[in-house]
């Protein structure tokens, strides 16, 4: 049934992008880029009777491009817009119990945090607040806490002066560019972090001068695994391995247990049930 749902969902792209009849073919051109829609990122509700996802589009008029969430029935139907049009969201996910849906978006210029709706009904509300946003999020099994990937903050120059010409930038990586990120100037690095839901506590799990993945919780909730390269120059090869840490720490830890030693890229790590 996934399967056949998920090839529905292919067809929607086509059905929204428009019908062309045979009599009317052309050439493509630019403009016709810009009615293409793009699906992504499909998740089904815990009780397997619906499929949220992403929805692309890019406006000419706005000069942007923007995502929006919808949900279908998994057994076929109309489409239900979850977010706002207009305003971009992405990483669908549901709460283990079903009970909310959630997404990751930025509002009145914040940063990018975890949303959630109620399917009861309501308005939709912010899960966190952390002050740099975060990347990523994923869900606990028992459902009290998320796993979340966050990059370290902008170190704030307190002597600067109002009005003061910027500061030149400093690159001293291989890798001194990333799609998302722009410029990778400074020492910030992605890690992984546990909120829990109920205190609102933030634990940070990982620390050092690498980057982690996002990790997936294990079915008991007392593990997490990820994927890290944690070389000597992780940015000159692509020699990333899976790692493991407690889900529970106090304090971050800078050596996890590695579980795989291949000399390549290991990545998309999954437990089973």
């Amino acid at each position: 049934m996934t399967h056949s749902s998920f090839g529905g969902l292919g067809f929607l792209v086509l059905a929204l992008a428009g019908s062309v009849d045979a009599q009317d073919k052309r050439p493509i051109q630019t403009e016709d880029m810009f009615d293409m829609r793009s699906v992504g990122a499909p998740v089904v509700s815990p009780d397997g009777a619906w499929i949220a996802y992403t929805l692309g589009r890019t406006s000419l008029e706005d000069e942007r491009s923007y995502t929006r969430i919808y949900m279908s029935p998994a057994e076929g139907g109309e489409a239900v817009g979850l977010t706002v049009e207009g305003k971009s969201a992405g990483s669908p996910g549901w709460s283990p119990d079903g009970r909310y849906f959630t997404f990751t978006a930025s509002r009145d210029e914040g940063e990018n945090q975890v949303w959630a709706l109620d399917r009861r009904g309501g308005e939709g509300f912010p899960l966190t607040d952390i002050e740099q946003g975060i990347s990523g999020y994923r869900w606990s099994p028992d459902g009290t806490r998320l796993l979340l990937t966050i990059r370290d903050a902008e170190e704030k120059n307190e002597d600067k002066k109002e009005n003061a010409p910027p500061e030149p930038w400093v690159i001293d990586r291989l890798q001194f560019k990333r799609d998302n990120l722009g410029y990778l100037t400074g020492d910030r690095r992605t890690h992984l972090y546990v909120f829990e839901l109920g205190s609102r506590e933030l634990h940070q799990l990982t620390t050092g001068d690498r980057d982690e993945s996002l990790g997936v919780w294990s079915p008991d909730g007392t593990l997490i695994a990820f994927a890290s390269n944690r070389t000597d120059e992780p940015d000159g090869n692509e020699n990333s391995d899976i790692w493991i840490v407690a889900s529970d720490l106090e304090e971050p830890t800078a050596s996890p247990r590695r579980v795989t030693t291949n000399e390549g890229s290991d990545r998309s790590p999954a437990w089973s049930p």
